[in-house]
């Protein structure tokens, strides 16, 4: 165990002694900081060209002069004659899907409004009724189109209102929604902005304190076993002393990054109202999935390096490895609309997932039952502990092997040797 904690401290030391580490732990957080804040400083003012086809003949009026009082974006309005416009040219091609093409390349939005538009009915093209709507880029959940989206029907409501002569009463309640969305606490009160990120910053820092991490140890076994620093210390410590030492001074590395980061945003939150964000038992939580999802994803890196010679050898025998870890972080945004979802609860039992997907559930509201986070930290734990002796087999006899690396088969057969 001396030795053990000897290799670990060395490893850990001269890990956080280097350049990199430093200004890793003070870049990250300014460079992410940066990523958010910066391209709202400077992108200024935004500008938007809307193209009106309008084939009612009543709304490019309306929807003009709503879209001119809009203060962000400001909108360019453009008007195209409705008359021909869904005449083919010489090459089959008219000028409203023209414009639909140049609204997908991003050049403008396109508004389309035909009769049926008036009566809020879709338009039925198979019986001869032109399409309409509002056309243009992705543009996500409350992005320009929209923003369009809602002018338009907003506009038509207050026009089916006026033309039926509603009474006042009865129009202000059309109008109005009925009820609202909003994200609450465990304890009922309204999340904040912060509280709505929540899930996407706890699984984002798992990812870099596990995956990130993990991957020195390739480089660090690669150059060690060139420099033929492994022959001296294998003569007074053994394989599987000398891989635990390597895993655990790294673990070590990963926790001091995550532990100056959360700490910092922890306090950044709290100087912003936002105190209570997170608990104790959820701390409690990351800790434990991380320290087992280390231990398990670091133990294959430690393999894959010590079979190989060569950063490019490891490379593709890490291809298949790095296609599997980046499953995470997709099952985790899709874990984000439903946290006690079939998907979600599946996913959380498997090995290589679960600390990803766990954390995600952990962190968003409502939380997993408790006998979910007992039955994953027992499965991830054994499974961690079954990678970590594989892990080891591979290990005691890639890291004296020179020359060609070895075949996936040469890998089986180190794996099933006894200890």
């Amino acid at each position: 165990m001396s030795r053990t904690w000897h290799i670990l401290k060395r490893e850990y030391l001269e890990n956080v002694r280097t350049k990199a580490f430093i200004i890793g732990l003070v870049l990250t957080p300014v460079w992410m900081g940066v990523i958010f804040l910066v391209p709202r400083m400077i992108e200024g003012k935004k500008y938007e060209t809307a193209v009106i086809v309008d084939a009612t003949g009543v709304l490019a009026g309306p929807v003009s002069e709503k879209l001119s009082a809009i203060p962000d974006p400001e909108w360019t309005i453009l008007t195209e004659p409705a008359e021909r416009a869904w005449e083919q040219d010489a090459n089959g091609l008219s000028r409203v899907e023209r414009l639909k093409r140049e609204a997908g390349e991003g050049k403008h939005y396109l508004i389309l409004l035909t009769p049926p538009v008036l009566e809020k009915r879709p338009a039925e093209v198979s019986q001869g009724e032109r399409s309409h709507g509002v056309f243009g880029p992705t543009s996500g959940v409350t992005g320009p189109g929209r923003v369009l989206e809602a002018l338009v029907n907003g506009i038509v409501t207050q026009r089916i209102i006026e033309e039926r002569e509603l009474p006042k009463e009865m129009a202000s309640l059309l109008q109005r929604p009925a009820t609202r969305f909003e994200a609450v606490t465990e304890k009922g009160e309204k999340a904040g902005a912060v509280q709505v990120l929540l899930p996407i910053i706890v699984v984002m820092l798992l990812y870099m304190g596990i995956v990130g991490i993990s991957q020195m140890l390739i480089s660090n076994t690669i150059e060690e076993k060139a420099n033929r620093v492994y022959e001296v210390l294998l003569s007074s410590v053994s394989p599987y002393q000398l891989m635990s030492g390597k895993i655990l001074g790294i673990c070590g590395v990963g926790l001091t990054l995550l532990t100056f980061w959360s700490g910092g945003g922890l306090l950044a939150a709290t100087l912003q109202g936002s105190d209570g964000l997170v608990g104790g038992q959820q701390i409690g939580m990351f800790v434990v999935y991380y320290l087992l999802g280390f231990l398990m994803i670091a133990s294959l890196f430690v393999a894959v390096g010590s079979a190989c010679n060569t950063i490019k050898e490891a490379q593709n025998l890490m291809a298949p490895l790095s296609m599997l870890l980046a499953v995470p972080l997709i099952l985790s945004m899709v874990t984000l609309q439903n946290p006690n979802g079939q998907l979600a609860t599946v996913s959380s039992f498997i090995p290589p997932f679960t600390p990803f997907v766990m954390m995600t559930r952990i962190a968003s509201v409502p939380s997993p039952p408790a006998w979910q986070i007992a039955a994953t930290i027992g499965l991830l734990a054994i499974s961690t502990w079954l990678a970590v002796r594989l892990a080891a087999r591979v290990f005691r006899v890639g890291i004296l092997l020179y020359g060609q690396p070895p075949s996936v088969k040469e890998l089986w057969r180190w794996v099933r040797a006894k200890d």
